[in-house]
């Protein structure tokens, strides 16, 4: 019977697709408040809800899940997750490289590289980009003025005097004490700090 009520519901959700649609979703609590606010986002019936379903389509094209997607005007790539423990640093899974004749796939260490390579080239082009900008363009009014300075050398230096913002006078930072740590034997010979 549940084989049957399952094909009517598709039936009526087919012929009836004005109609709304209730989704259940049964989830652990920590992981429903990071989902909770994505899942209302891209089912809102307006122009911002389906710019977040465009976005998000090429989930689905891959079998493994996108952790960053790098699109040109006729190639992509694909940087694929999970994340592997890699010793102290993380890496992708691998890598999807589409371009017209060519597509492969890279193994964890070559899309790390490449992930690594295109983040620079994005960051150069946008530093490039806005130095361009400011050349043609006055620049903007900044929104706050800017308040007192301190000197950074100054405060890390335990006699100079710094600047003190509630009564705008200066006074002396008191002189710090550096406590000493006492080291111990370990049983097999060595010493920790």
């Amino acid at each position: 019977m549940p084989v049957f009520l399952s094909a009517f519901a598709r039936l009526q959700s087919w012929l009836s697709p004005a109609s709304d649609q209730t989704l259940s979703v049964k989830a652990p609590a920590h992981i429903l408040r990071m989902v909770g606010p994505i899942i209302e986002k891209l089912i809102a019936d307006d122009k911002i809800g389906e710019s977040y379903r465009c976005a998000t389509s090429h989930w689905f094209r891959y079998d493994v899940p996108p952790l960053a997607y790098y699109h040109g005007s006729t190639s992509t790539c694909v940087i694929s997750g999970p994340l592997l423990n890699h010793g102290k640093a993380y890496r992708p899974t691998g890598a999807i490289i589409e371009t017209p004749g060519f597509d492969i796939r890279l193994p964890p260490e070559d899309a790390h590289d490449l992930d690594q390579q295109i983040q620079i080239a994005i960051e150069n082009t946008i530093v490039d980009w806005v130095a361009e900008y400011q050349e043609r363009e006055p620049a903007p009014e900044p929104l706050h003025p800017p308040g007192p300075t301190v000197d950074l050398d100054a405060l890390l230096d335990d006699t100079a005097p710094v600047f003190h913002p509630d009564s705008l006078e200066t006074r002396f930072a008191p002189t710090k004490t550096r406590k000493r740590r006492r080291s111990t034997s370990s049983s097999k010979g060595g010493q920790h700090v």
